[in-house]
């Protein structure tokens, strides 16, 4: 995937940036197996202790150079998938550039399935959180409906539930499923 500003930022920069998303990870040691694990996704070097713990997690030696197209984690309640899947989104939404695999006209979504309702709506409330408290994310957006937000980027971030009837014509550029088994 290609960062769509000339200066790239990877996603650990942008958590670590107070203009960006500084806020939302008020103590940063709390979310370490999650910027490990972010870090393994989108294929950006750690050091010694991120990789011991990326060791002792996958029991693989190296992580993945260059990312990964597909990534799972087992996590428990409470463990911070949700705001986690929701910045992932967001951050990918607004920041990757999918217009080479797009036709003119055609609008790409960033999908995150949720589980039921209930758990759209609290993913749903992150993602905006995240956009209204960013100036410049907010200015990208161009239409927000109940549970999509439209990008001037040509992207829409939608949270839907998991239904397969549900999602259909769509060009799905990336789907973050918050929930497959419980």
């Amino acid at each position: 995937m290609k960062q769509t500003s000339k200066k790239r930022i990877d996603i650990i920069a942008a958590i670590r940036n107070p203009k960006l998303f500084g806020f939302l990870f008020a103590d940063p040691s709390s979310w370490f197996s999650w910027l490990v694990w972010l870090k393994a996704v989108f294929g950006l070097s750690m050091d010694r202790g991120e990789l011991e713990l990326y060791r002792k997690c996958t029991a693989r030696s190296e992580p993945p150079k260059g990312g990964v197209k597909e990534a799972y984690a087992i996590v428990g309640r409470r463990g911070g998938k949700s705001r986690i899947v929701s910045f992932a989104g967001t951050f990918i939404g607004c920041f990757f550039d999918f217009r080479k695999y797009l036709a003119p006209g055609e609008v790409g979504w960033v999908l995150i399935l949720a589980r039921d309702k209930d758990q759209a709506k609290v993913v749903f409330g992150y993602i905006g959180g995240i956009i209204k408290s960013v100036p410049a994310l907010k200015q990208m957006v161009n239409a927000w409906r109940a549970d999509e937000i439209e990008l001037n980027n040509g992207i829409t971030i939608a949270v839907k539930t998991s239904d397969y009837r549900a999602i259909r014509g769509v060009t799905v550029v990336c789907c973050i499923a918050d929930e497959v088994a419980f």
